[in-house]
């Protein structure tokens, strides 16, 4: 019976969509366009539950966006046979010059207070391998000082390493390298930063445990600070995990070369003329003979949007005019920004050739900010994470939530009007946090805005009013953890949440949007060297409500062994409590994973699991075994994962994955990641990694 009612409601919501085509056909002015970013993995609506779905159609684009990317057999029709060819990369777009300063790596905080030096900063890496990175960028803020010290004041971090290196001034040696599974954390070289004629160095006097120093050099002579103290290292929010966004412009008309993009934010300081931090590409679908674009990719678009760098994932208008995304300041600030892409003029030909939006090159593209300060300035605030947008069913009302945090330990959730209207963006309401927050998450059904938090809890706040609260959960994981986005199963009123540690294992969490209950999951050891396990996905069945629903993360295994589950439900769609027996390792050694995505390749008939490590990748691909990323079929259940698994090369292992369809026209059936070493933004053909 429950199959009859899911086809009569399935057959009425085709209905609906096919009215809407209808629609866009008899008015080809207003295409039916469609975003795919990292958000669709958040916020998720399972075609079981059609009914709910039908009150909310007029009010939730989002909901409407997310039923076409798993419908595309209602959009992009032209089904043929699928061509099976040999495995490579569709195209590669580089990203930056100087891969190793703009690799999309986690960014490391810290904090120390030694004698009367009291200081925290935040730095950029590399990771190097065993469980190390390099410190490639960022800053030392210095709050108080000693009688000797230099004044307080913001230091850069000065390059180099990974070898033992002599400082500039012949004062130090340092390396620049952090051990975040081990104390101490900084070896007996450390960091250094300088400025002002000061060099700066942190690092430990081992063998003690918490036994640091913070020495500086002051011109005539140096001050060496009392030892045996603590140095707080924890992984920034977001932890190096951005995803690409894509646009398409009309669903009722085949893929277009020219109006369709993908998108991504480069964590490098922009330069007019050099460095973008925004780059646009189009001409997406090529590659290979026969391809639908004849030519490309095309870089559309290459800004240099203010000072900072952009680490974390973008937002794009409905529209598909806009995008918007944050600005991280090597001063320890953040921007909100909503920029409109020009028109005219030049709007940049690489990702080293950037231009200033409005400004260089003669291009119309508006820039528009506001500073992510709860008092306008006087609180810093740093962000690593990328901005939420509440879709509306007018471009003009969307709103956008955003988080931002102290290296000390604290933070701000922010909700901003004007996202999309044309209008400067202006801040409604700012709310303190007691703790680092992560991206944040916004749940249409029951309004509230969810984050995970350094002191391993699930909270939110309910957007009522101009003065909102904030409702802390439960402790889930002991100690400062990693902050990772939640999952909203918005039908079902579910949250997911991921956890690195809760003292022994790496977690998955269930919830109901009440907080009420909590169904926790280990898989694997915990860790202190990743941030994962990062999001889950879900497979088919869950989605369609016909046969077994399962949920596919990937693990921690033994804490440095990325390990893929599967874990089922009870006849409540209650998480079981623990995952499934079979396991697998994606990785032969030391590695992180990426966030898991699914995709139901309806022309395949396939379900299809994307997931990628960033070393020792179990697939032999390219003669080696470095980073990759892998194409598993999970069709009838549990994949074979093993060294002739469909698998690509992928320097440093990808970021978050994102799928364009299943459209049969070459080129046009895709995934698209950035590589997390090397910096460049790659395109891949599902069935295969074509």
């Amino acid at each position: 019976m429950k199959g009859v009612v899911l086809a009569l409601m399935f057959a009425v919501m085709a209905q609906v969509f096919q009215a809407q085509l209808s629609q866009a056909q008899a008015a080809p002015q207003a295409p039916l366009s469609i975003v795919s970013d990292w958000t669709h993995h958040h916020v998720l609506y399972p075609d079981s539950n059609y009914a709910s779905a039908m009150t909310r159609l007029p009010s939730d684009p989002r909901w409407m966006q997310n039923w076409y990317l798993r419908h595309p057999e209602a959009w992009w029709p032209e089904h043929r046979t699928w061509q099976r060819k040999r495995r490579h990369r569709d195209w590669s777009v580089p990203l930056s010059a100087t891969p190793s300063t703009s690799a999309f790596e986690p960014q490391f905080d810290f904090s120390y207070i030694i004698n009367l030096d009291t200081g925290y900063g935040s730095v950029a890496t590399t990771d190097i391998g065993n469980g190390q990175y390099l410190a490639t960028s960022g800053f030392l803020s210095v709050t108080a000082t000693g009688t000797n010290d230099p004044s307080g004041g913001v230091y850069p971090l000065y390059p180099g390493g990974p070898a033992q290196t002599t400082s500039p001034g012949g004062h130090f040696l340092y390396d620049n390298v952090l051990s975040p599974s081990v104390v101490p954390s900084i070896d007996n070289n450390g960091l250094l930063f300088t400025g002002g004629g000061f060099e700066l160095n942190l690092w430990s006097n081992f063998p003690g445990p918490n036994n640091y120093e913070f020495d500086d050099y002051i011109g005539a002579g140096y001050t060496n600070d009392a030892v045996g103290v603590p140095l707080n290292l924890s992984i920034a929010p977001g932890g190096g995990q951005t995803s690409p966004a894509k646009f398409v412009f009309d669903l009722n008309s085949a893929p277009n070369c020219t109006s369709d993009y993908v998108v991504i934010g480069v964590p490098a300081v922009p330069a007019s003329g050099g460095q973008a931090n925004i780059v646009g590409v189009n001409n997406l679908y090529s590659g290979g003979t026969g391809a639908l674009c004849p030519s490309g990719p095309s870089v559309m678009f290459s800004y240099a949007s203010g000072t900072g760098t952009v680490p974390a994932s973008i937002a794009i208008s409905q529209n598909g005019s806009q995008i918007a995304y944050i600005e991280n300041l090597s001063t320890g600030s953040s921007y909100f920004h909503v920029l409109t892409l020009g028109t005219t003029g030049t709007n940049g030909t690489s990702a080293t050739a950037a231009v200033v939006p409005g400004s260089s090159g003669g291009n119309n593209a508006v820039d528009q900010t506001v500073l992510l300060s709860p008092d306008g300035g006087v609180t810093t605030q740093a962000s690593t994470n990328a901005p939420f947008i509440a879709y509306t069913t007018n471009d003009a009302d969307d709103a956008a939530y955003a988080t931002t945090y102290s290296p000390s330990g604290s933070g701000y959730l922010y909700k901003i009007a004007n996202v999309f209207s044309g209008s400067a963006p202006t801040i409604v309401w700012s709310v303190a946090l007691d703790a680092v927050p992560s991206t944040p998450v916004h749940d249409r059904v029951s309004n509230k805005v969810f984050f995970t938090d350094s002191n391993g809890r699930i909270d939110y706040v309910l957007d009522s009013g101009t003065s909102p609260s904030v409702v802390y959960g439960s402790v889930l994981a002991t100690g400062t953890t990693s902050e990772n986005p939640v999952i909203v199963d918005s039908f079902n009123q579910m949250i997911y949440a991921t956890f690195n540690s809760n003292g022994t294992n790496a977690l998955i969490v269930q919830a109901p949007t009440s907080l009420a209950s909590i169904v926790s999951v280990p898989v694997g050891a915990g860790t202190g060297i990743y941030t994962g396990p990062y999001e889950p996905d879900f497979n088919n069945a869950f989605y369609t409500g016909s046969g077994t629903p399962l949920m596919y993360i990937a693990g921690t295994g033994t804490g440095t062994l990325p390990t893929l589950y599967s874990i089922g439900f009870n006849g409540s769609g209650v998480l079981n409590n623990t995952a499934n027996a079979t396991t697998a390792a994606l990785a032969t050694g030391i590695a992180d994973s990426s966030p898991v995505t699914e995709f139901y390749n309806a022309t395949l008939g396939k379900d299809l699991l994307f997931v990628g490590v960033t070393d020792h990748c179990i697939a032999t691909v390219g003669g080696g075994t470095a980073g990759c990323v892998m194409s598993l079929d999970i069709t009838n259940g549990f994949p074979a994962v093993n060294a002739n698994s469909v698998a690509l090369a992928a320097p440093g292992g990808p970021t978050g994955i994102i799928v364009d369809n299943d459209s049969n026209a070459n080129g046009a059936s895709s995934i698209y990641y950035g590589t997390k070493t090397g910096a460049a933004l790659v395109k891949a053909t599902q069935s295969s990694l074509n």
